[in-house]
């Protein structure tokens, strides 16, 4: 079979070797399609800030058809279309009972130990998730980023008792950001959700699927000025989701969220300076997410209920041995979406 090993920075080694074999707990997967995540371009690209081990087979957003399964294996069989987990958990550590995304022996596939870019992979079944029937393996291989979306949606909801009625903005309108929108309008039934991008393809798919565009030409209202009046001139939004990791986005946040609104944090910023006061004047909620184990099966019945509108999260569908060509089309984020390396 053939794998493909990100090795350093810009280097991807194509190497041969036999079919894996299973332990007793294992299932062998023939992988279909893989897409690239975020992560896995900053990692090609040597720019990823989070942990992270070379040389690996990268990605962790995959679908496959089982090949075959341990003898102690007994919810999956030969021939189930099947997903699986980014986050390898213990699920016995402490905070594995309050989150298996944050595992302290927590490892991430595709990322600090090997991911899917190979023809056959192995997992343990707990990490496996069995598809719907009639799912295809593009919508199917969209599970995981779409999880990481439920994730911190479960997390806004609790906070805010509730998002239908709730005025939102999402920053950014990649794939994780249009998953939380589609999730926010199909499944919360929330209506008055805006997204704000600086590509307009982005934001006309966004458009086009029911969103609204917010008008960020003004800048922020009352930034700098000390009075309340001027602060709670630009809190407009009940709540925010940063999935952009850039700065000046997170800070524009503070000053657009309403008096005891909630912040959900996605994209990862590194140091930077806020404007603290903010978070105490007007009594912020913020929450970080990081994984999506634990929504799979929501997830997945979602996309089987919405395999239409997901279908256009997909704009790239590659040959895996044209690698090289995908990550030079993810160079271009303004025209693209989610791309897919196809097996």
């Amino acid at each position: 079979m053939k794998e493909y090993i990100l090795q350093a920075p810009k280097t991807i080694k194509v190497a041969s070797s036999g079919k894996p074999q299973i332990a007793k707990d294992e299932v062998l997967i023939k992988v279909t399609n893989l897409g690239l995540c975020g992560s896995d371009i900053h990692l090609y690209n040597g720019t990823y800030k989070g942990p992270l081990n070379y040389p690996m087979l990268f990605g962790h957003e995959w679908s496959g058809v089982v090949a075959e399964t341990g003898s102690n294996v007994t919810k999956l069989k030969a021939g189930d279309k099947v997903t699986g987990d980014c986050s390898k958990y213990c699920g016995t550590c402490s905070f594995c009972s309050v989150d298996k995304n944050l595992c302290e022996n927590i490892e991430k596939f595709g990322i600090t130990i090997n991911g899917a870019s190979a023809e056959y992979i192995v997992r343990k079944e707990k990490y496996i998730y069995k598809a719907p029937d009639g799912l295809d393996g593009d919508i199917i291989a969209l599970a995981e980023p779409v999880a990481v979306s439920a994730h911190i949606l479960k997390k806004i909801d609790r906070f805010a008792c509730g998002l239908a009625d709730k005025k939102v903005l999402i920053y950014g309108a990649g794939p994780i950001g249009m998953s939380a929108f589609l999730i926010l309008k199909y499944h919360y039934g929330a209506s008055d959700v805006y997204i704000y991008d600086i590509a307009k393809p982005r934001i006309e798919l966004a458009q086009k699927l029911g969103a609204k565009f917010a008008d960020m030409g003004a800048g922020a209202a009352g930034e700098g000025k000390q009075d309340y009046k001027s602060i709670y001139a630009s809190a407009t939004f009940d709540v925010i989701i940063e999935s952009t990791g850039v700065s000046n986005v997170f800070s524009s946040s503070l000053q657009q969220v309403k008096p005891s609104g909630i912040i959900g944090s996605l994209g990862m910023i590194g140091d930077m300076m806020i404007n603290q006061k903010l978070i105490v004047i007007k009594a912020i909620t913020i929450t970080g997410s990081i994984g999506g184990t634990g929504e799979f099966g929501f997830v997945l019945d979602f996309l089987s209920k919405n395999a239409d509108k997901a279908k256009s999260l997909v704009s790239h569908k590659i040959e895996a041995d044209d690698y090289k060509k995908a990550f030079e089309i993810s160079a271009d984020a303004a025209s693209t979406m989610k791309i897919q390396l196809v097996f």
